[in-house]
């Protein structure tokens, strides 16, 4: 906001403000008696001075020993090269040295003019208001408020009700809007709107420095753009390096991906398309039940000159979807190829299945898990009894997953294949048990267990009588059941809800 846009409050000072006490008359066509012996009153073509100002009128009254005049009829004041006025009557009590300029006031100075009806001044506090509402208009901007107040001393204006700022470049509304003439500082107390070519912002206290280039908004502050909708307690923007940091409350909506994230601080680098939100992170994508949920301790997100979008969570990760669940230690989603790739002991649940491997990867789109690809040891592991607890097992160097309404159909092992197999009868009951090893095999699931087992090349395998099954040979290698990391709710999230 230009420094030019409030000369108006300038000139008004330096008007009504430097007037001496006694009031030179320069010319009138009748000089009459006034309404006591020491009044005079002046008709016809009036010019009246009082320091480098020029006052003409109708008619005025002057009391020569207090200094009051009061001066109607075409009220015309001009400060050679600093302001023009009109108004319809100037009444100043040179006693308390307050003024009043009334009727159909314009002020006008270095381009800008002002008009309302009634203006004040108050020469002992240095102040210039109204509080009737005036229209100013500069060369680039048109302002409105209710009441203005304008302090010729600390150079500090304060614009309230219902203010209006419209520029080429932004509008504004607000209830309070503060001006130091001095720093160049704009001050928005009580709820603002600004609104700029493509971006709109929210707060209801804040600041804007026009020098640096430098902005914080505060209480509720919301910043918009091009989709995105960022909400914080506070908001500080740098609009010169294109950095914005948010903190408490931090809240960041992309409602292209239908994208929610949640944190305490953050941190945007528009230049660089590259930001951060950190501390009880939350993200979520999608909407009802299709929801996925996330929480870390730090969430990066990142864009690519064509605008390809990634994410990367780090440490604590944790996933709930109604149809999986996971936990790693970091993860990346890439929304090119739409892919989740889990590292760092990386843990996955689809249904009654545990999966594990050294990388993750899984293949979501329109919220709905399509693919999975697990690279180096790959291991799924699915309760199928519970009292007492026996586990089957799949275990292969890698293993490529397919997805049936969320839930996991068929899985191929790809090298290494060992498995461990309960059998049933049609009614339930357990026939025994297969221990397996084959290079390359194809799992056929139903209602998230194992429902049978195909060995793509011949297998060395052993069948047990489950009597006969010993314990010691229940376990593959590196079994590990790891239910109670497994995150049952998005409330068991926890520190996030």
């Amino acid at each position: 906001m230009r420094n030019k846009t409030f000369f108006i409050l300038l000139f008004i000072s330096n008007l009504l403000l430097s007037q001496k006490k006694v009031v030179e008359i320069l010319s009138a066509s009748e000089l009459k008696a006034g309404q006591t012996m020491d009044h005079q009153k002046l008709v016809g073509k009036v010019i009246l001075k009082f320091d480098d100002t020029k006052l003409f009128c109708d008619s005025a009254e002057i009391n020569s020993t207090t200094n009051d005049f009061i001066a109607w009829g075409k009220v015309y004041i001009n400060k050679k090269n600093e302001v023009k006025a009109w108004g319809n009557q100037l009444n100043y009590d040179g006693g308390k040295q307050l003024g009043k300029l009334t009727g159909d006031v314009k002020m006008k100075s270095d381009g800008s003019l002002l008009k309302t009806d009634v203006l004040y001044f108050d020469e002992n506090n240095a102040l210039v208001y109204y509080l009737n509402g005036a229209n100013t208009t500069t060369d680039d901007a048109k302002i409105y408020s209710k009441k203005g107040f304008y302090d010729s001393k600390s150079k500090y204006l304060k614009l309230k009700d219902s203010v209006r700022v419209k520029n080429p470049d932004y509008y504004i509304q607000s209830d309070t809007l503060e001006y130091s003439t001095v720093s160049k500082t704009s001050y928005f107390l009580g709820p603002t709107l600004i609104q700029l070519e493509n971006e709109q912002i929210y707060c209801e206290d804040g600041f804007y420095n026009q020098s640096l280039d430098i902005a914080q908004f505060e209480k509720n502050a919301v910043f918009k753009n091009d989709g995105q909708i960022l909400e914080a307690d506070s908001i500080y923007f740098d609009k010169t390096s294109g950095i914005a940091k948010a903190y408490y409350s931090v809240s960041m909506q992309d409602t292209s991906d239908n994208i929610k994230v949640n944190g305490e601080e953050g941190y945007f680098d528009q230049k660089r398309n590259y930001s951060y939100i950190t501390k009880k992170v939350l993200f979520m994508q999608g909407s009802g039940g299709d929801t996925l949920f996330l929480t870390s301790d730090t969430l990066i997100a990142t864009e690519d000159t064509a605008g390809n979008k990634s994410f990367y969570a780090y440490n604590n990760v944790k996933l709930f979807q109604n149809e999986m669940q996971g936990i790693c230690d970091s993860l990346a989603y890439n929304f090119k190829d739409s892919l989740i790739r889990l590292y760092n002991d990386p843990v996955m649940w689809n249904g009654e299945s545990q999966i594990t491997g050294d990388t993750i990867e899984i293949l979501s789109y329109d919220n709905k898990l399509q693919k999975l690809f697990i690279k180096k040891n790959g291991f799924i592991v699915s309760l199928t009894d519970s009292t007492p607890q026996r586990f089957d097992q799949i275990k292969g160097r890698d293993l490529i997953g397919y997805f049936k309404d969320g839930q996991m159909d068929v899985m191929h092992v790809i090298g290494n294949g060992q498995t461990i197999y309960y059998a049933k009868e049609e009614d339930g009951r357990f026939t025994g048990v297969n221990k397996a090893i084959c290079s390359n095999i194809k799992v056929k699931f139903k209602d998230g267990k194992v429902e049978r087992i195909k060995f793509i090349t011949l297998p060395e395998a052993t069948f047990y009588p489950l009597s006969d099954f010993p314990e010691s040979e229940a376990k593959l290698e590196q079994f590990l059941w790891r239910s109670k990391n497994r995150p049952k709710s998005k409330k068991s999230l926890s520190g996030h809800y």
